[in-house]
């Protein structure tokens, strides 16, 4: 199955897309008492996946797989190196003379790995490749350059620019890594993707350190606006529902 038809697939199944169809199917069927459900159905997860508990059910377990890392407890770096994973472009950004930059994702990522670096004088491999798109560069380049943006040296910077999926950032950031003897890695993503990160790493054989950012999860007392819908909440619960359907992916492909 294609990259292409894969992505269009999951847009289609996942909300916003999914709830849509849901919908339509009960105004199709509107006569019927079931239709009418599916309606009422519909309506109902939009509200409850744009409300900040609903999102954080869905998150937390992922959020809360792995501690944050502690540099101050101190870890072996020898034949370890920092590996970073691409999370998207911020195409052609008009304010950096239309260049490609980085998602909010990748950019919190790129900082954090950035700030390890610098403390711990590790290499970092970048990995990302173009997906879809030809006019754009190699997530993989675009983060090195930021890297170095953020004060790490480019001599300690290895890109990996073909990468399409989680899976392909481990098989080939694999081959890089053993050629300079480099068997562990602190692998740096987004809270809610270090599981399936996790996994798919280990799975190649390397001994992976968690260093997960970005965190999503509230982590103050909910209050009256908690409960009501927020457009940035429901993207955030999709983000999670894409995540477990990733995850559920990834068992029966890999």
């Amino acid at each position: 199955m294609s990259l292409l038809l894969t992505k269009s697939l999951s847009q289609l199944l996942l909300p916003p897309g999914g709830l849509i169809l849901l919908a339509l199917l009960g105004l199709l069927f509107y006569r019927r008492l079931w239709g009418r459900s599916l309606i009422f159905l519909a309506m109902a997860a939009f509200w409850l996946l744009s409300t900040e508990p609903v999102r954080d059910m869905i998150l937390s377990p992922l959020e809360n797989a792995y501690p944050t890392l502690s540099m101050a407890s101190g870890f072996e770096t020898d034949q370890t190196a920092i590996v970073l994973l691409g999370g998207g472009l911020y195409e052609k950004a008009p304010e950096y003379g239309g260049i490609d930059s980085l998602s909010d994702h990748a950019m919190m990522r790129t900082l954090y790995a950035a700030r390890l670096a610098r403390q711990s004088g590790m290499q970092v491999f970048t990995s990302g490749g173009v997906v879809l798109s030809a006019t754009t560069e190699p997530e993989g380049v675009v983060m090195k350059r930021w890297l170095i943006e953020f004060g790490v040296p480019e001599s300690s910077i290895s890109v990996e620019s073909l990468a399409a999926n989680t899976w392909e950032n481990a098989a080939n950031l694999k081959v890089l890594l053993h050629k300079q003897g480099i068997g562990k890695v602190v692998l740096v993503t987004t809270a809610w993707h270090m599981p399936r990160s996790v996994r798919v790493f280990e799975m190649q054989g390397l001994q992976v350190i968690p260093a997960p950012c970005y965190y999503v999860v509230e982590r103050e007392p909910y209050d009256l606006r908690s409960y009501l819908p927020r457009w940035t909440v429901f993207g955030e619960s999709g983000d999670g529902l894409h995540e477990y359907l990733g995850m559920f992916w990834y068992r029966l492909k890999y």
